[in-house]
């Protein structure tokens, strides 16, 4: 997700309505809210123009949209059932322990991961569903629904945290929240039981980011109880951050790279504490939200001696900005695409070269997002407005293509 400003508010939620679009303050992060759900592109141009150019000043975040605040007409107890998964699932897998190679993640067999699926949200929902009693269920039948029909063997697990309550029922941390942290594990072990699934846990919206979204000690304190809780799971990757924001010269890229070692090392020390294999935990770009690895190429994590470490990128450009922002970085490091989808500057035919160059390269790849109001969308949205609970989980023209590419041999 792109949030609009790296500001931080002060205490206290505020709602400012400007024409028809919403701002919400959530957690110290202003994200943009328009009234029909749809997607605000701030950027001067569209997306292809994030890279920095002499002519024109650093463009805006890209961002996607939340939803304000839902109905609670659909309000209700937690949904706490399991859905049966279907049978018509991926062929069995070893859901064994991944690790770095060169510039590659390689299975347990020594096999390179083709690994692609999308971002699926937590029970928070990209907001959606704050406003009522947690719907662990529903997260769950969205996880049978993206591997068992659409076929996918990677998502990405956004956490979702605020600082303030602004209204909502469920919205602390995890560290503080203890049924979150179940729900999370609950969401967590249902995907293991999805053979040759991987899942990589990331905090998305985090309240103990820097206002670039950068890791601090408050973060690492998140990821040392991430790591103890999956610490023997070898489905489970980690993700660091969200976007790291801004930055478009690279001086701040040695500060990056320490706020993101550092947190590498935490879990590190857990892993070694516990004796644990070490998990693969993905990196974000340093600046352009997420976008740029260049820093990394000669700079890469140290932690842990560099082993298991993957570096994410995010990308909502056109083709001519592919070869920066993964290709090139992709033949010395074990790259990850953790966002990309249509909107902008970005269109279909540039997802799919999208997709077709990163199959090409051996690359996981994960689409945005696997939501039905948090576009670019996978999904239609037919709730009203609402949390979304036992909706059709029917494709937009969008979800449709990514799940005919996932329909295709790889």
């Amino acid at each position: 997700m792109r949030n609009l400003s790296s500001r931080r508010v002060g205490l206290g939620s505020s709602v400012l309505i400007l024409a028809s679009t919403l701002l919400l303050a959530c957690g110290g992060r202003i994200i943009e809210n328009n009234s029909d759900g749809g997607k605000t592109d701030p950027l001067d141009g569209g997306k292809d123009d994030i890279l920095p150019r002499a002519d024109a000043s650093p463009p805006g975040p890209d961002a996607r949209i939340p939803d304000a605040q839902p109905s609670r007409a659909d309000a209700s107890a937690r949904v706490d059932a399991r859905p049966t998964s279907s049978d018509a699932g991926p062929p069995p897998t070893d859901t064994g322990w991944l690790r770095t190679e060169g510039n590659k993640i390689l299975l347990p067999g020594g096999q390179t991961w083709h690994a692609r699926g999308a971002n699926i949200h937590d029970t928070r929902s990209c907001n959606a569903c704050t406003w009522s009693a947690p719907r662990v269920g529903e997260v769950l039948r969205r996880v049978d629904a993206l591997v068992d029909d659409w076929k996918a063997n990677f998502m990405r697990l956004d956490l979702e945290s605020y600082a303030e309550a602004g209204g909502r029922e469920h919205y602390q941390s995890f560290v503080v929240d203890p049924q979150y942290m179940q729900d999370i594990r609950t969401i967590v072990e249902h995907v293991a039981t999805k053979p040759g699934v991987y899942v990589m846990v990331s905090l998305w919206i985090e309240p103990t980011t820097t206002e670039l979204d950068w890791p601090t000690e408050g973060t690492r304190v998140a990821w040392r109880m991430l790591a103890r809780e999956f610490a023997n799971m070898p489905h489970v990757l980690y993700g660091l951050v969200n976007e790291p924001q801004q930055n478009y010269s690279g001086a701040l890229n040695a500060q990056v790279w320490d706020a993101m070692n550092q947190t590498v090392q935490a879990i590190r020390d857990v892993e070694n504490e516990l004796g644990t294999p070490h998990h693969i935990v993905a990196v974000q770009g340093t600046g352009g939200w997420a976008r740029f690895l260049d820093y990394y190429i000669t700079h890469p994590i140290t932690a842990g001696n560099g082993k298991n470490v993957a570096y994410e990128t995010h990308v909502y450009n056109r083709p001519s900005d592919f070869a920066r922002l993964f290709i090139e970085p992709s033949k010395t490091l074990p790259v990850i695409i953790g966002e990309f989808g249509p909107g902008g500057s970005m269109t279909n035919d540039d997802v799919t070269s999208l997709m077709e160059k990163a199959e090409e390269l051996e690359i996981p790849y994960l689409a945005w997002t696997f939501h039905q109001r948090c576009a670019p969308n996978l999904l239609v949205d037919i709730t009203g407005r609402g949390c979304g609970a036992g909706m059709a989980l029917t494709p937009t023209p969008w979800g449709q293509l990514f799940k005919d590419r996932l329909a295709q041999p790889y």
